[in-house]
């Protein structure tokens, strides 16, 4: 048989929910899908793991279901744009957080406290200045800072756009730094 024939029978017995296709199919295309994850992400690990959470899915929320049987190409197809898209999503994710973190960084002149006591206290206050904002504004910047959720996330869970997360962030932003730089300095 060739191997189009093949993919199209394993992708049937996919759909039909077969332990042993679904082990065929793992091991016919980890290898591939891995290089597929490592050439975008430059990650070893990071390839490893999405391409293992990819199969999870792929099992457990019957992805097969989703690709056409009727062109032999459509498995291949299939797999690679999901893999990549995951790669495209988990930068972007990485790239939102790092962004995030630059955002809450301290100027070069602060000093860090010195007694578990000080930064207690400080805690206190960004707790007390975070309380202090309009509550949507505080569940927002909750989410984004202390949860790590992307804007997609958030807007889904305060059933809002997100632009209007990406305002609410934005503005719990400056109302802390303004609140907290009299605070602080």
């Amino acid at each position: 048989m060739s191997a189009s024939i093949n993919d199209i029978e394993l992708l049937a017995q996919l759909k039909s929910g077969s332990v042993s296709a679904f082990q065929y199919f793992y091991e016919s295309y980890r290898q591939w899908l891995y290089v597929t994850a490592y050439t975008i992400l430059k990650n070893e690990t990071e390839a490893q793991e999405l391409v293992q959470d990819f199969f999870v899915d792929f099992w457990q929320k019957d992805l097969s279901a989703r690709i056409d049987l009727s062109t032999t190409s459509s498995l291949k197809n299939f797999l690679f744009v999901s893999v990549r898209n995951r790669c495209l999503n988990k930068i972007a994710k990485d790239a939102t957080r790092n962004k995030r973190l630059k955002d809450i960084m301290l100027p070069e002149t602060y000093t860090m406290p010195q007694s578990r006591l000080e930064t207690n206290e400080l805690k206190e206050q960004l707790e007390t200045a975070i309380s202090q904002l309009p509550e949507r504004q505080s569940v927002a910047f909750r989410l984004a800072y202390q949860e790590h959720k992307t804007r997609k996330e958030i807007a889904a869970f305060m059933d809002t756009s997100e632009e209007t997360v990406k305002k609410q962030v934005a503005n719990a932003l400056k109302t802390l730094r303004a609140s907290l730089k009299k605070i602080l300095f």
